[in-house]
C-alpha cells in the first residue's frame, strides 16, 4: 500500500506514494524547505482522515497551526501534538502531551508510548521536526538507539514517520546510522536561489536518484516536472 503524500508530481516519482508504515528521512540546511515538505504530508493524512501526529523540537504548536494555516491547511480533528520545545522557552503547554526537558530520552519514550497506545492502532502518519535537536540536548551516543526503538513502535502500531535532520551538523557517521535505520532519504538543497531535492532511496520503490527542482508556493511545494 502507497500514502499520497499530497505534493504535486511527488508521487508519480515513487510509484504513487510512500511505503505505508516505512521511515523517510529528510536531510537539507535550514530554511530549504522540509518542515514545509513535512506539514504538507501532514495535511494529506487530516484529509484522508487519518490521524496525524507532529512531535515539535523546534518551536510551539501554535506557530506550526499557523504555518500550516498560512498554506490553507487543517489542523484541527486528527492533528495531534507532542510538543518537546515549550520547556525551552518556559512557557506553558496547551497540548495534552509535553515533556519538560531533553536530557532524559525516558521521559520523551514514556510521553510517546502513551501518545501512541491512546492513538491506537490504526493509519497514522507522524512527523519529527527536527531530530538534529535531540543530539543537541540529549546524550548523542543514546539518540540513535532512542530513534531505532522510536521508528519501531512507530511502524508496528501503523505509522508512516518523517524525520528531518539538519545538513551540515552531524557528522557522517551519525548520517550513515541514521540511514541505515530509515527506509527512504530525500535530500533537499540550495543551489543560487533555487530549490532541489531528490530521491536517495525508497523501500520497495523504483526511482531516479536526480535532482528536481521544486517552488514553495502559496499552496506548498510544487515540483517543476
Amino acid at each position: 500500500m502507497r500514502e499520497p503524500s499530497g505534493i504535486k508530481h511527488f508521487d508519480a516519482l515513487i510509484g504513487g506514494g510512500f511505503p505505508k508504515d516505512s521511515t523517510i528521512l529528510l536531510i537539507g540546511p535550514p530554511g530549504v524547505g522540509k518542515s514545509i515538505f513535512c506539514e504538507q504530508v501532514l495535511n494529506r493524512g487530516v484529509e484522508a482522515k487519518e490521524k496525524c501526529i507532529f512531535v515539535t523540537f523546534d518551536t510551539r504548536p501554535e506557530a506550526i497551526r499557523e504555518s500550516m494555516k498560512h498554506f490553507g491547511w487543517r489542523t484541527n480533528g486528527n492533528m495531534t501534538f507532542l510538543d518537546c520545545f515549550s520547556w525551552r522557552i518556559g512557557s506553558g503547554c496547551n497540548s495534552m502531551y509535553a515533556i519538560d526537558g531533553l536530557s532524559d530520552l525516558n521521559q520523551l519514550n514514556m510521553v510517546f508510548t502513551d501518545l501512541l497506545r491512546d492513538m491506537g492502532k490504526s493509519d497514522k502518519r507522524l512527523v519529527a521536526d527536527s531530530i538534529s535537536t535531540l543530539f543537541l540536548y540529549s546524550d548523542p551516543r543514546m539518540v540513535p538507539l532512542f530513534l531505532h526503538d522510536f521508528i519501531a513502535k512507530s511502524n508496528s502500531t501503523d505509522s508512516t514517520v518523517f524525520l528531518t535532520l539538519e545538513e551540515g551538523v552531524h557528522d557522517s557517521k551519525i548520517v550513515s546510522t541514521l540511514n541505515f535505520l530509515t527506509d527512504g532519504l530525500i535530500e533537499m538543497r540550495f543551489e543560487e536561489d533555487k530549490r532541489y531535492l531528490r530521491i536517495s532511496k525508497m523501500k520497495d520503490t523504483a526511482h531516479d536518484r536526480v535532482w528536481i527542482e521544486y517552488e514553495v508556493t502559496s499552496h506548498g511545494i510544487v515540483l517543476k516536472i
